[in-house]
């Protein structure tokens, strides 16, 4: 039986520490892939706004009106937003290409400190083949940058060391990328205290008391400028002093308004989040915990962090798999810690297909078809505004089923159903609901919205007629005759997917004209 050193060398991994240039080639291959929308929030909440910050124009959410989000990750955005304008272009890919290459170079390193060079290797295949990397973090998600942020972390974090061969940490470097991580994305906080903790009660009896106040000390300096950096930024960004954590959590602690956006069972993330995540990989992720549990070769920390991070993670009551992305990287180093430990010659080629075929094949499918009519009409749409045929949008959808002026690049005025939650509990029995509104009463609601009387329109908005409407095929079955009567007609169809978890959102999307104005 061949052992398992060396197997990664003989199915072609890098010998030595792999490349970021040639991370970030295949990062980019990967890039060009992602043709669909899955998150609203990877252009709503960064692409959107950065748009909006460099170009003048872009629609801004109730979460920014309310100073609800920081400015950190959005400013990104809006530099290259703005380099890209000197040469014409509007493309941000080159964000989430730099961000996954970072992921995958720093899941490399931490693996080799913690597990030594050979499991490095299959963690960084992991890493580079995971659907959850190159359909998730490929997206300019917010947690795609805390995840490379945290990454670096954990590549510098000082984890105890069960080889005395394996390098000791920086816990000040650490603490910068952790920052960085918590600047982006202040939730990431939870992560970080989970890991502190752990550090700090792992701290050996002799000079306990000093190393304890070196570390907390440590992080209170880092941890102060990254405050004044998140407060400056913000100041920028809203021109007014602000702390969007603390908006955060009047909104979904105190209000407990988190679940005006879905509410999820108890511990969701344990049995949904990261099965999703790591799909094919999870059995080896749980062998790898077991693995180095019981030979002590490998440091158990990393999952410990993993697993309180998941339960305070959990505690909300709103929950999101994407929330969990930071994790990741801990993830592919247990995974490949088992990989290590079973594979021979043989069945490492096996394990590699198996890994291959189950996360190469649903990525492009999530990167190519599902989901994609909402990008493919937005393309539509700005040929035919840059041509002067498409004057203005309304889209009758449930609220950001589409990209906006992040993809359209032109500033013609567009509107789509609002979706807004209360500000208070108190304000939830009265709350208007637009989008809902719609879905409930659609012919009765298109009549108020383009009715020229005040009286009919109600609590409703009234707009005038735009040269083009956007909804879903299966809403455009139930009002076919008023748009008819309203002066509509289709005039394009995008293929969106095969199958739809809302059913508000069945079927393909359909542009119609208002007649009388120039065809798209």
């Amino acid at each position: 039986m061949i052992g398992a050193r060396g197997c990664a060398r003989r199915l072609g991994w890098p010998g030595q520490a792999p490349s970021f240039a040639l991370l970030l080639g295949l990062r980019l291959a990967n890039a060009l892939l992602v043709q669909t929308f899955i998150h609203p929030d990877e252009t709503w909440q960064s692409l959107e706004v950065g748009h909006r910050l460099a170009f003048g124009y872009g629609f801004v959410t109730w979460e920014w009106r309310h100073a609800l989000r920081g400015f950190a990750h959005p400013l990104l955005f809006a530099g290259v937003y703005r380099a890209l304008r000197v040469l014409g272009l509007d493309d941000t890919f080159l964000i989430v290409t730099v961000i996954a290459a970072a992921v995958d170079y720093a899941t490399f390193h931490f693996a080799r400190r913690v597990a030594g060079h050979e499991v490095a290797r299959w963690a960084l295949f992991c890493s580079a083949v995971s659907w959850s990397m190159s359909s998730g973090v490929m997206r300019p998600l917010v947690n795609s940058a805390e995840t490379a942020f945290t990454a670096a972390a954990f590549a510098h974090w000082p984890w105890s060391q069960p080889q005395a061969r394996a390098r000791s940490g920086s816990l000040p470097l650490a603490l910068v990328f952790a920052a960085l991580a918590c600047i982006i994305r202040p939730t990431s906080g939870a992560l970080w205290l989970v890991a502190g903790l752990v550090l700090l009660m792992r701290q050996p009896r002799p000079r306990r008391i000093s190393r304890t106040i070196r570390i907390v000390s440590t992080a209170a300096v880092i941890g102060a400028a990254a405050l004044a950096a998140m407060l400056a930024i913000d100041y920028i960004g809203y021109q007014r002093l602000v702390f969007p954590p603390y908006q955060f959590y009047l909104f979904n602690v105190h209000e407990g308004l988190a679940t005006w956006f879905g509410e999820s069972p108890p511990l969701y993330h344990l049995y949904v989040s990261l099965p999703i995540l790591f799909t094919s990989m999870l059995p080896f992720v749980i062998h790898g915990v077991y693995t180095a549990f019981c030979t002590h070769r490998v440091t158990c920390e990393p999952a410990v962090v993993a697993l309180g991070a998941s339960v305070l993670f959990s505690l909300v009551g709103h929950m999101e798999y994407r929330f969990l992305y930071p994790l990741l990287p801990i993830g592919f180093v247990y995974a490949a810690v088992s990989i290590n430990a079973l594979a021979t010659q043989k069945t490492a080629r096996r394990i590699a297909l198996l890994l291959l075929l189950t996360n190469i094949v649903p990525a492009l499918y999530l990167n190519l078809v599902h989901q994609r009519g909402v990008v493919d009409v937005m393309k539509h749409l700005r040929q035919g505004a840059r041509a002067g045929d498409v004057s203005d949008i309304g889209f009758l959808m449930p609220c950001h089923s589409t990209p906006f002026y992040s993809h359209l690049h032109v500033n013609i005025p567009m509107w789509f159903l609002s979706c807004e939650p209360p500000l208070t509990q108190a304000a939830l029995d009265s709350h208007y609901w637009e989008a809902d509104d719609f879905e409930q009463h659609p012919a009765e609601f298109l009549g108020a919205l383009f009715s020229e009387s005040a009286e009919e329109a109600s609590m409703r908005v009234r707009r005038s007629k735009p040269s083009h409407l956007v909804l879903y095929a299966g809403m455009a079955q139930r009002i076919q005759n008023v748009l008819g009567d309203l002066g509509y007609h289709e005039s394009a169809r995008f293929f969106n997917t095969h199958f739809a978890g809302d059913s508000r959102r069945q079927g393909d999307v359909l542009v119609y004209r208002l007649s009388g104005t120039q065809s798209s």
